[in-house]
């Protein structure tokens, strides 16, 4: 039982405890009064007359059942009421606590160390509000630590790994050509994934620079789509792929593609037999799922979470929004392909 429903329990149960208190004082009094005969049975106007008359214990318990039937049809309804006040009651009082629950959705990592302002002036609200802003605080100061010392070593590490790439291409060491081919691509591997972190600091950061044009976004995914095609028939996936025609956005072409390569490289890395791509126009704006199976157990770590982290990072600096879900079988990335401005 949730809290409103608690609160309108109480009011209902309260309002019907005190009813019920009035019900059974009320009915003893009357038998007392009906039972018990008090009434003065002297005539005003003739002091020498003496009025007879009585109820029997049947007369007695039809007054008393009549009235306890219009007790019920009175008594039943404004339970009934009581419930729906009791509800409407802790709707509104639960109002503070909604206010503070869209503020806390409406923080970015950017806004986060700014806090949220108390709904109401109400001590505990005030408390609870200070507790909030204090571990919002001691949050946005670790977020932005964590983002500097990313930038930083993004920023240590590119340079030497350039240098030791452009060195192994000129070197004549006697290395083979296989060893050399390897070392390459480890560089690169790790190039990028220098790369990579220094985007996602920039973008956690908000100093991402978005520079926004008319981009063709159909165009966009079928260029992208046909390598991971050919990966995917590599490992013997299933590729299902949909995209309507005609589809565009006004965004930043580079910054998209990144976004899209990072959801697709997920969804082949981790699926088990089948990865689908939609993309479709929905109220006006180009929406690109993508989804994929997945193995019960993971067959690889999940990695640092780098890909996902930085796929946020460029839609909250971009306006685009994305959305994912794991599921038991699966897992959805919806990306809708808002205009910047």
């Amino acid at each position: 039982m949730n809290f409103r429903l608690r609160i309108a329990a109480w009011f209902g149960v309260s309002l019907m405890g005190l009813i019920g208190l009035m019900i059974a004082s009320a009915h003893w009094h009357l038998d007392q009064e009906l039972r018990e005969d008090r009434r003065d049975r002297s005539h005003p106007a003739y002091p020498d007359w003496v009025i007879h008359g009585s109820y029997t214990d049947e007369e007695v318990h039809d007054i008393l059942g009549e009235l306890m039937k219009t007790w019920l049809w009175v008594g039943i309804p404004a339970v009934a009421l009581s419930l729906g006040v009791g509800f409407l009651l802790a709707r509104h009082s639960v109002r503070p606590i909604r206010k503070i629950n869209d503020k806390l959705n409406d923080l970015t990592t950017d806004t986060m160390r700014a806090g949220i302002v108390t709904p109401e002036d109400d001590p505990v609200l005030t408390d609870l509000v200070a507790h909030i802003n204090a571990s919002l605080d001691r949050a946005g100061a670790a977020y932005e630590e964590m983002a500097g010392f990313s930038s930083r070593v993004a920023h240590e590490l590119r340079t030497p790994l350039t240098l030791l790439r452009m060195k192994i291409e000129q070197s004549n060491s006697g290395l083979s050509g296989g060893v050399q081919e390897e070392l390459q691509d480890e560089l690169a591997r790790l190039s990028r994934f220098v790369e990579r972190s220094l985007l996602a600091a920039k973008a956690a950061s908000g100093t991402l620079e978005v520079t926004a044009e008319r981009v063709d976004v159909t165009t966009l995914l079928d260029d992208i789509g046909e390598g991971y095609r050919m990966l995917a028939d590599e490992r013997k996936l299933e590729f299902v792929w949909h995209t309507a025609p005609g589809l565009e956005a006004f965004t930043d072409a580079d910054l998209l593609r990144q976004v899209i390569h990072n959801l697709l490289g997920n969804a082949l890395r981790y699926a088990c037999s089948k990865v689908e791509v939609a993309a479709m126009l929905e109220a006006g704006v180009p929406v690109v799922t993508i989804s994929n199976d997945r193995h019960p157990k993971p067959l690889s770590p999940d990695g640092l979470g780098l890909g996902l982290r930085l796929v946020r990072g460029i839609c909250s600096s971009t306006g685009m929004r994305i959305e994912t879900e794991t599921q038991t079988e699966g897992f959805i990335a919806v990306l809708r392909v808002v205009d910047f401005s």
